[in-house]
């Protein structure tokens, strides 16, 4: 069966003593005094234990083997032992009268009562001639000088109680009142030490081993994929731009005027027939240089080639200017024409019609002319544009080498604590625009301006994932229900070598753990609510891996620790 052992400290009181059998949560107590204890000395104490433990309907049983203290345990019926493991005996009640009768209450001193005053009794006195009475010289309560002789008992019992002097309660009114008043702040101070006042501080160091943590883990960045106890974790992606603009001077020119056009003729002369030609084909963006100018063929052309049947002519293939057979004849002038335009802007590409010196960039039989028409409509307009070499300029101008640090420091500001950043922040390219846009013309009295954008990419991991994966992964490896994980080292926790990929998003997990004994707060409530101090640092300290234990109470007087949790702070500390 349960019981609780109440060691008695000799500084401890009587009222201590009662108060913790109160206390107590078992019926049986074992009330353990130590080797002086002056509170114990008395019946009328072991008589209030017992009236106080049958009031509570408990059983004390005192653990000694003094014999005074077992003859006053007799005195009251208290069962008694020699040690908590012995067995408990009623002890024999012969030696009880020694220790007097005493009455079940502690009474307060009282203030000394008057004396008795004997009731005086009448005697029979013989008459005698009375005396001049001299009322100056009569003592009261004596008998008149002249007649001297022998008293009976009853004269002297009325001549003491004549003399005897009644008691002045008056006087004693400022003892009693103050006696009073400290009976009260006795009864108060009782109530608050015993009540109010307790308080426990329990500080228990464990000591807890460090352990590199290294795991690889992955990355999706679909949530519904992701399984935070295996170390497939859901991939935050937060993005931010950065714009930088300014204004610029556009330096660029070109001719904004026409371009001259016309036409080139090729013609195969009479009497040319050709072999094993069946047509020539001259294609878009093929080039004629007249005169020194550069036209460019702005549709393609392709010219048949026929034979001629019937005739004397089956052996050679003629150049027809339609896909009739009768024009075509040996002596006939066939030809086809090609539009062209001058590769540039400009007067002066306005050239007069030609018949000779005319190249091209497409391979001509030397079987034909070429010629060309006169080409017109050349003109020339010289204004001021948006030119490359601008844009690159006022780009660079726009670069202060801020962009990036600030770009960093609003992801990590919008992600918070609760996220383990991934890798280094990537750029993306800068997008530029312009206004005017580039090779446009710019107006008189405008100021061209120009705006870049540069996207920032950051990726990241919710901690309470990691956290997860580490407590899994450590707890798996305990194997031991005696230990657990004191620090699974998510605060120092980071990824090493992040790869972000179609095919392998991966990164490694790096961090250190601490392990320890198994030393939680409802343990240590458990063995420490309503025992001594010194008892709970033993209990405590028998714990394989605790290291130290200290109880600091409130007060000098508090040598337990109360059964009230919220009166009992806990601190457990990890030491490496």
């Amino acid at each position: 069966m349960n019981k609780d052992v109440i060691y008695i400290e000799p500084e401890q009181d009587i009222t201590d003593i009662l108060a913790n059998i109160k206390a107590s949560k078992h019926k049986i107590i074992a009330l353990v005094p130590p080797k002086k204890a002056g509170v114990l000395r008395s019946a009328v104490n072991f008589k209030l234990i017992a009236k106080t433990a049958k009031q509570n309907e408990k059983t004390v049983v005192l653990i000694t083997a003094d014999e005074s203290l077992r003859r006053l345990a007799g005195s009251v019926a208290m069962p008694i032992a020699k040690s908590l493991q012995s067995k408990p005996q009623l002890p024999s009640t012969e030696d009880a009268e020694e220790f007097g009768e005493e009455d079940d209450t502690i009474e307060e001193p009282e203030a000394p009562k008057p004396k008795a005053v004997p009731v005086a009794q009448a005697v029979k006195v013989t008459p005698k001639k009375p005396a001049t009475p001299v009322e100056d010289d009569i003592i009261e309560g004596e008998p008149e000088p002249e007649e001297e002789k022998p008293k009976t008992k009853n004269e002297k019992n009325l001549a003491k109680m004549k003399g005897a002097k009644i008691p002045n309660i008056k006087k004693y009114r400022k003892f009693i009142i103050i006696g009073a008043a400290a009976l009260v702040v006795i009864i108060v101070f009782s109530l608050w030490a015993n009540l109010i006042a307790p308080y426990a501080k329990i500080s228990v160091k464990v000591h807890t081993t460090a352990q590199n943590f290294t795991e690889k883990v992955t990355f999706v960045e679909d949530e519904s994929k992701a399984d935070a106890k295996a170390g497939i974790f859901f991939l935050e992606k937060k993005t931010v731009t950065k714009k930088a603009e300014g204004d610029f001077e556009a330096t660029g020119e070109v001719d904004k005027g026409t371009k001259a056009s016309g036409t080139v003729t090729i013609t195969l002369p009479a009497g040319k027939p050709l072999k094993d030609k069946k047509t020539i084909s001259i294609p878009k963006d093929a080039t004629f240089t007249i005169n020194g100018k550069i036209y460019v063929v702005t549709e393609g052309k392709s010219i048949p080639i026929q034979q001629v049947s019937p005739g004397n002519y089956n052996e050679y293939w003629v150049f027809c200017s339609n896909s009739s057979l009768d024009p075509c004849s040996k002596n006939a002038i066939t030809s086809g024409s090609i539009p062209v335009v001058a590769k540039e802007n400009g007067d002066s590409y306005n050239v007069a019609a030609a018949t000779s010196g005319i190249s091209s960039s497409v391979s001509i039989p030397g079987e034909y002319t070429v010629s060309s028409t006169a080409m017109t409509g050349g003109s020339s307009k010289i204004v001021k544009v948006v030119s490359k070499e601008d844009v690159e300029g006022a780009s660079s101008k726009l670069i202060t080498g801020n962009e990036s640090n600030e770009a960093r420091d609003e992801l990590k500001s919008e992600l918070g604590d609760e996220y383990i950043l991934l890798g280094n922040m990537d750029q993306g390219d800068p997008k530029i625009t312009t206004s005017p846009n580039l090779n446009e013309e710019v107006g008189d009295n405008v100021t061209p301006k120009i705006i870049k954008e540069v996207t920032y990419t950051m990726y990241a991991v919710n901690r309470e994932q990691v956290k997860t994966y580490i407590t899994e992964v450590v707890s798996a490896n305990l194997g031991d229900d005696t230990q657990e994980i004191y620090d699974t080292g998510i605060d120092k926790a980071f990824f090493e070598a992040f790869q972000n990929s179609k095919d392998d998003s991966s990164a490694k997990l790096k961090t250190t753990t601490k392990t320890g004994p198994r030393v939680t707060d409802e343990m240590i409530r458990e063995k420490a609510l309503g025992k001594k101090t010194g008892e709970v640092q033993s209990l405590l300290k028998s714990i394989k891996g605790v290291s130290e234990v200290k109880v600091n109470t409130s007060y000098f007087f508090v040598t337990t620790v109360p059964d009230d949790t919220n009166k009992v702070e806990i601190n457990i500390e990890n030491e490496e």
